[in-house]
């Protein structure tokens, strides 16, 4: 039994990501078998669990906005509700691309005169039909795992703006370092959007809390806040509030 659990580990780690009927034919086992196998994975931390397959922890492999979306459904769309809450009538904002920070775009009704900014094409879909809303998309290179629109010209006009608050996705969040990201192409458009904020606030779910990748995009000193879901622990809320970043719980209905 350890040597299939293994096995799955294996192929995970060098797929990226495998749907259950995909791991069915790669084992030779049913789909009913290879559930168990990944509840039990997911349950020790060892890989992540989606509505149809798994992927392993390891951020660095790219995984499609589609799959990444099915994780922890619950808890980004309660942070979602929880960052519109922040937002005043009047304000210009940035919204970083991302399956959490999507979800605040989706939480957006359209009773407050707002500017948003965002390289996010799903952010994009969500409001254009807003007419409170005026929605600002930067040009760019589609990168098509994440949705977004990165390099030069996403660069470059990103810098033009000036923002009341900069919501931020993370991938990862090192508690003696700050907020890091797996696909590198997409941090210099992050890191001007916040470096153009008045306030950052960073929107993950607890899962990313204590958890390290790639590349690190922004210090802890520069986030003003962080809006998670109650599954937080005391000692990471703790860690995070020492050094002087705000805790924001967002509540499941």
């Amino acid at each position: 039994m350890k040597e299939r659990y293994e096995k799955v580990v294996e192929i995970l780690a060098r797929k990226g990501y495998r749907s259950v009927a995909e791991l069915s034919t790669d084992l030779g086992v049913s789909e009913m078998t290879v559930r168990r196998y990944l509840d039990r994975l997911d349950q020790g931390q060892l890989i992540t669990r989606t509505h149809g397959g798994a992927f392993v922890g390891q951020d660095m492999i790219e995984v499609d906005y589609r799959v990444r979306e099915t994780v922890r459904r619950a808890e980004k769309e309660a942070i979602g509700r929880a960052a519109w809450s922040l937002v005043q009538p009047g304000e210009s904002i940035f919204i970083d691309a991302g399956t959490t920070t999507a979800h605040l775009a989706l939480a957006m009704d359209d009773t407050r005169r707002i500017t948003v900014v965002t390289h996010s094409t799903i952010v994009l879909q969500a409001l254009e039909h807003k007419s409170n809303i005026d929605t600002i998309l930067l040009g760019g290179k589609v990168h098509a795992a994440s949705h977004s629109l990165i390099g030069p010209i996403a660069e470059e006009t990103v810098r033009q703006f000036r923002f009341t608050k900069a919501f931020m996705g993370t991938v990862g969040i090192n508690l003696e370092e700050g907020f890091t990201q797996s696909n590198i192409d997409e941090v210099p458009v992050k890191r001007q959007a916040a470096a153009n904020a008045r306030q950052v606030i960073v929107l993950a779910d607890s899962s990313k809390i204590n958890r390290d990748v790639l590349v690190l995009f922004l210090r802890l000193d520069q986030v003003h806040m962080i809006v998670t879901d109650a599954g937080v622990s005391r000692e990471h809320r703790a860690a995070l509030e020492e050094r002087g970043i705000s805790v924001f719980i967002a509540e499941q209905e």
